[in-house]
This record gives C-alpha cells, sequence and structure tokens, in this order.
C-alpha cells in the first residue's frame, strides 16, 4: 500500500504543471509482447502520462495491463521518452521504462528498453511505432506496440 501512495505522488508531481516545465502529454499503446524466453506471445496496452521538459525530452508515469508475459499483470513504471534530433515528421525515439509489475504469480521487478518512430500529425499529436525489449524475473522478451499520443 506504501507503494501505491508512493507511486501515486509521484505521479501528481511529475504531471503537476509549472513554470519550468514545457507541457504535458498523454499517450495510449496496443501491442503484442512475446512471453518469457519468447515462448508464445501475448497482447497488451498501457497509458503513460509524460512532463514534458521540453519538445524533445519527456519523464512520465506509464501502467497498463497484459505485460510481463501475463494477461493479467499490471506494471508500474516511471518512462523516459526521448526524441532524437533527425527529421520533422517522421522522428526516432528513444524510449526507457522501469519499475515493478503486479502479476499473479511472478510480482517483481520490470525494465524495458528500446525505440519508436514517431509520426507527427502536427504540432500536439503523434502516431507511435516501436519494439522494446521487456526483462522480467531474469527473463526477456519482445514488446512490440503502436499507438496515438497527444501533448497539451
Amino acid at each position: 500500500m506504501l507503494r501505491l501512495r508512493f507511486g501515486l505522488s509521484f505521479l501528481l508531481l511529475l504531471l503537476s504543471h509549472s513554470y519550468s516545465i514545457a507541457g504535458i502529454a498523454i499517450s495510449g499503446t496496443l501491442g503484442t509482447q512475446s512471453y518469457p524466453d519468447f515462448k508464445g506471445m501475448g497482447f497488451g496496452y498501457s497509458i503513460t502520462g509524460y512532463t514534458k521538459l521540453d519538445d524533445q525530452v519527456l519523464l512520465g508515469f506509464q501502467s497498463g495491463q497484459g505485460m510481463a508475459g501475463e494477461t493479467s499483470a499490471i506494471p508500474l513504471l516511471g518512462a523516459v521518452y526521448v526524441r532524437l534530433p533527425i527529421g520533422r515528421v517522421v522522428m526516432p525515439v528513444a524510449t526507457a521504462e522501469v519499475g515493478w509489475v503486479l502479476a499473479d504469480s511472478t510480482s517483481g521487478f520490470l525494465w524495458r528498453a528500446g525505440g519508436l518512430f514517431d509520426i507527427r500529425n502536427g504540432k500536439k499529436s503523434s502516431l507511435l511505432l516501436g519494439a522494446e525489449y521487456e526483462g522480467h524475473d531474469g527473463r526477456g522478451g519482445i514488446v512490440f506496440r503502436g499507438g496515438l499520443m497527444l501533448e497539451f
């Protein structure tokens, strides 16, 4: 319970709007991930709230369902989203998430690292397509996802 309170307090702190923050962004993604050790595939979704440090670097909190090889798993992750300064409409992005996953059989530490393509639909929205490597409980798998980001 203490971890949940800390996580919610951290989320509110990140999403609070102050004079030094360039804005907020919200992304929702759907995708598939390989089960640990690449034995089968599963479906998952995630929702992330970001605080924009500038137009290139975003920090946030991510949660969803269907990660870490279990359809009932719920990840609670801190997220970093860094747009690389290449391109205008299609921009490569480096991503990383780290945190805890709540699952029926294997709750524990979870991390992801990878990249996306941020396909700009104007100044305030983007389509996201990419993949990340996910490590959990000493095993790993690949997450393929696509979605939408809205910036405010």
